[in-house]
């Protein structure tokens, strides 16, 4: 069997081979040539991202600054909120809101009556009238009158005299030992009637609380009883 193998061997080698052979050798050499003069083999690149960039404006040569870590945020200051009105207690009584203090009563500059509280005394001035006198303290003329029954004329007062000033009619009376009425001492001249009118009372009034009293018989220094005065 050893011969015919070898025969086969030989002729593989035929012609027609070796020039296949060569002519692929060639191709190949044309290639690497044609390769070489077109500036070489460029493999294709997969497309990569670009890197970040981080451009700083900054001039050239300028030293980037450093960098400081972000504060951390402050929230903004909490907004008092109005608290509601205070809403009263069911069943309280609101406090009462002090008034105003009106003007100091002008009597008070006055020199005071002895043993007579709400009784002023005042001395006549040069320039003085009796009406002029009661418009300045606010005091009512018939009052001014029943405090000065000795002035018979309101128009001769003179310099130096004594007027009586008050709010209340009976200011310059002494009171009753009981508190409850006051002291009237009947002056020349008086009727009951007289008196009732100059300190606005009632005859009625004076009779209830002078028992056993005759309206038509009065005499100088007798003394009767007054109601307390009752201001309107």
């Amino acid at each position: 069997m050893s011969g015919p193998i070898r025969a086969w061997g030989r002729g593989a080698l035929t012609p027609a081979v070796v020039a296949a052979a060569a002519f692929a050798a060639l191709a190949a050499v044309v290639s690497i040539a044609f390769v070489t003069a077109r500036g070489g083999l460029q493999l294709p690149v997969a497309p990569t991202s670009p890197p970040a960039a981080f451009a700083s404006a900054l001039p050239t040569g300028t030293p980037p600054a450093t960098t400081q870590a972000p504060s951390a945020s402050v929230p903004p200051p909490a907004t008092a909120r109005p608290s509601p009105a205070t809403s009263p207690t069911p069943g309280s009584t609101p406090a009462p809101t002090a008034s105003p203090a009106g003007p100091p009563d002008p009597l008070l500059a006055l020199p005071a009556c002895p043993g007579h509280p709400g009784c002023f005394s005042y001395t006549v001035r040069r320039g003085d009238s009796y009406s002029g006198i009661s418009d300045r303290y606010g005091v009512l003329l018939w009052i001014m009158d029943a405090l000065n029954p000795e002035v018979s004329d309101k128009r001769l007062i003179v310099v130096g005299q004594t007027l009586y000033l008050g709010r209340d009619p009976t200011a310059r009376l002494d009171p009753c030992p009981d508190a409850t009425c006051h002291l009237y001492v009947v002056r020349s001249g008086d009727t009951l009637s007289t008196i009732a009118g100059r300190y606005r009372l009632s005859m009625a009034g004076i009779e209830a609380i002078n028992p056993g009293l005759d309206p038509s018989v009065i005499v100088t220094g007798q003394v009767i009883r007054l109601p307390l005065f009752q201001a309107p």
